[in-house]
């Protein structure tokens, strides 16, 4: 079978690393099916895949795009596919052939910097994609209830395929984290943050948690930070070094140079970060909604994204209570093995199974 994917979104966070980690693991199957990528044209050389199984169609055709609906359909057309994969909402209208979507999350219609123009499009996009899918995924139970209980879809066509800290992520010898840490002239021993100034990722329970904790706390924060997000961290006297976005050995010192991970996020439709730092064998403080606590499972601590004093207390006793620490980490390690892109992969080749038949 040909297999068509919009990879138009590859280099992303988030969907990208669900994009790249699911082709990759979708072509270790043993299964006797070919693949067209359709990447943005700056990517066509950035990314590698065996060409015996893999064509990569070069789509010039902007994301949230109206040229989108009809062009990406063409592309497949002409390119033979019998299947096509849209993982994001964004489902072609003119898709001629099978179609399976992955909806991630409704954090679109939920987050209140999102424009009411952007919103609508969101739902609509998205009630449209339930509607014309063949079948549709989600990366977690709890999206699949949303979609539920929102968009009245069909439960039954709605598979959960759960996304995986990936292979590079696990313990390092305190030398190598010490090496790669100097770099940034990093010390062990902070605290991590992992996310972007967005509302619902919620950076202010960082800084409403530094407030009342020890003054020597220090904070590592990964992602994109306005200057306004920046701003929250004026008073605490350069005790926070700021890090834009870090490649994957960087990233995995980051996790495992850290006392904790903090992820106090409002809404997520997976939440890969604490997965990550878990498999990294750091212990993590993590919010109590949305769909983290299936996640996690019992294997990091959960507390209220406005609990700030919980927050700083759980903290404040992983940096000091070392047999807590270890046991923490050690159930985060465990939580985390039993997540895999091959297991994802194997899944998502039976939706595509059945959209066929």
């Amino acid at each position: 079978m040909k297999i068509g994917i919009d990879a138009r979104k590859i280099a992303d966070t988030g969907i990208g690393r669900y994009i790249d980690s699911l082709i990759r693991a979708l072509l270790e199957q043993e299964r006797d099916h070919q693949y067209v990528l359709f990447l943005a044209p700056e990517h066509m050389e950035a990314y590698s895949f065996p060409r015996e199984r893999v064509e990569c169609v070069c789509a010039e055709v902007g994301k949230y795009s109206i040229r989108e609906h009809w062009a990406l359909g063409t592309m497949a057309l002409r390119a033979g596919v019998a299947l096509f994969h849209e993982p994001h909402f964004t489902l072609p209208l003119y898709t001629p052939c099978k179609k399976v979507v992955t909806v991630h999350d409704v954090i679109h219609l939920l987050d209140p910097k999102v424009g009411q123009l952007q919103k609508t499009y969101a739902r609509w996009m998205i009630s449209s994609a339930l509607k014309r899918a063949d079948q549709v995924i989600t990366v977690s139970n709890h999206t699949k209830e949303n979609l539920v209980a929102m968009f009245g879809a069909d439960p039954e066509r709605i598979t959960v395929t759960y996304n995986a800290a990936d292979s590079g992520f696990g313990p390092m010898s305190r030398d190598d984290i010490d090496k790669e840490l100097g770099r940034l002239d990093i010390a062990q021993g902070y605290f991590l943050f992992v996310g972007s100034d967005r509302p619902h990722k919620n950076i202010q329970a960082v800084a409403k948690a530094m407030a009342v904790m020890r003054q020597d706390t220090r904070f590592v924060i990964v992602g994109r930070m306005a200057s306004a997000a920046r701003a929250l961290f004026a008073p605490f006297d350069g005790r926070v070094t700021f890090i834009n976005s870090a490649g994957k050995k960087t990233i995995t010192a980051l996790y495992a140079g850290a006392r904790a991970l903090f992820f106090p996020s409002y809404m997520e439709g997976f939440g890969l970060p604490p997965l990550e730092a878990m498999a990294c064998g750091t212990p993590t403080v993590v919010s109590s909604r949305s769909s983290i606590p299936e996640v996690v499972g019992g294997a990091a601590e959960l507390v209220d994204p406005d609990d700030t004093a919980g927050a700083a207390a759980l903290l404040e006793r992983l940096r000091d209570d070392d047999r807590f620490h270890t046991e923490l980490a050690g159930k985060g390690m465990a939580r985390a093995a039993t997540f895999s892109w091959k297991e994802t992969a194997r899944k998502t080749l039976e939706v595509y199974e059945r959209a066929m038949s």
